[in-house]
């Protein structure tokens, strides 16, 4: 079995990129296909006997948007979590294919790739979620945070092997009239 600089074998290096694989390709069906689905046509308040006529909305008022996530609006706090967390392993599992590739001969095209993906998925998550700074902000924290994870995690080892260095090994050695 072949290893990389990783020190991960080829085999469970696959078994990685298939699990990320999956990973992906779940959660970005769940970001499509959101729990409770999305609305299928516009819903008004039956309360105020209103006509809608296109292009003129004689002040009705708008419960439900079509094509809008119906979890965002019977509950905007447990479609935020939804939403985030379905995020983050997105891009953990993203992020987890593009280091376990990052030695391989087509590096550039897996980063492109991967950019690609993110932004399909930040436009597909757009499309069935309202349109505020609030679930924008969440999607991009989310999104972001792995990548930063594992920036964090990177300059933390590299400090501490460099402060490993730097420490010497025992007490100081004394030698007599060295002076």
């Amino acid at each position: 079995m072949a290893t990389d600089l990783l020190n991960i074998s080829s085999d469970a290096r696959n078994t990685l990129l298939v699990v990320a694989t999956l990973i992906v390709a779940v959660t970005f069906q769940a970001a499509l296909n959101p729990p409770a689905g999305v609305w299928q046509d516009d819903r008004y308040d039956p309360k105020q006997n209103c006509t809608v006529v296109p292009g003129n909305l004689n002040n009705c008022t708008r419960l439900a948007q079509a094509g809008i996530s119906v979890l965002h609006t019977r509950s905007e706090i447990r479609y935020g979590i939804f939403i985030f967390v379905n995020t983050m392993a997105f891009s953990a599992a993203t992020s987890t294919m593009y280091f376990l590739l990052r030695g391989s001969p087509f590096k550039t095209e897996t980063l492109i790739s991967i950019y690609c993906m993110n932004s399909a998925y930040v436009a597909s998550v757009g499309a069935v979620q309202p349109q505020t700074p609030t679930t924008w902000t969440l999607l991009f924290v989310a999104l972001l945070s792995p990548y930063i994870f594992r920036l964090f995690s990177h300059i933390i080892k590299s400090h501490k092997v460099a402060r490993e260095q730097d420490v010497p090994q025992g007490p100081p050695v004394f030698q007599r009239g060295a002076c």
